[in-house]
């Protein structure tokens, strides 16, 4: 995730791409919790951190239904996959410490990828936010947030961002590889496509549509040669 990419060899490359576009959100996100300690409104990084948040749980559930789960008999694949279950529980535990409350509440794209996530435990963990938010009412009122919270959220946000970055490198070193391995490239293509296209939203660009603002412009331009490619794989991209 250091180096540059200046190439794709292998069309599941893209998870590089997709990679940077995740570090440069969640540095932001980090950033603005961190500028939040000394005071004002959270309303920038409530902002960002919807952003990362939605991307980073349909991330989790994504990858695990396209890329590594049709890899058998592959312990690192099933690594990748804990690593998404951790990742999305300690995304959607941020979540419920970010609830201020019934009418701050969570933004519906935030709602819609907690829930749509697959695993039983995160679904109970998406319908205790409520239960979540009249605990911390009592602490977090609606127009002041203490300096103690916003401290631990600072320390959380941090946590989450250290967590994705150690998955995604595990990502690049153990199950890329495998991926180029037991696929060819039509098939990469193929998963590819699925994995940054959603067609199951009236906008199935979204995914793409983001890496591509996170992204510089040399790494977007590889972005858009990659897309091109993609034009007749699969019905969503067209």
């Amino acid at each position: 995730m250091v180096q540059e990419i200046t190439s794709l060899d292998s069309p599941i490359d893209a998870m590089l791409l997709m990679h940077q576009a995740y570090e440069a959100i969640s540095q932001r996100v980090e950033n603005l919790a961190a500028e939040g300690q000394q005071g004002g409104d959270l309303q920038a990084f409530k902002e960002e951190f919807d952003a990362w948040i939605t991307q980073l749980l349909h991330h989790a559930t994504a990858e695990d239904l396209y890329m590594t789960g049709p890899i058998v008999d592959s312990q690192p694949a099933r690594d990748n996959e804990t690593e998404h279950a951790e990742l999305a529980g300690q995304g959607t535990d941020l979540v419920n410490f970010m609830v201020r409350g019934d009418e701050a509440g969570l933004s519906d794209s935030v709602k819609a990828a907690v829930m749509g996530l697959e695993d039983a435990e995160h679904k109970a963990l998406a319908q205790d936010l409520q239960d979540v938010a009249d605990l911390l009412k009592k602490e977090i009122g609606q127009d002041k947030v203490t300096a103690r919270t916003r401290r631990h959220l600072y320390q959380r946000v941090m946590a989450l961002h250290v967590l994705e970055f150690d998955h995604f490198e595990n990502e690049e070193a153990f199950v890329l590889p495998l991926v180029k391995e037991g696929f060819n490239e039509q098939q990469q293509l193929e998963m590819v496509d699925r994995l940054l296209f959603d067609g199951n939203t009236d906008n199935p660009r979204w995914i793409i549509d983001w890496m591509a603002s996170e992204l510089p412009p040399t790494q977007r331009e590889l972005l858009l040669g990659l897309e091109k490619r993609l034009a007749d794989v699969h019905p969503v991209t067209g």
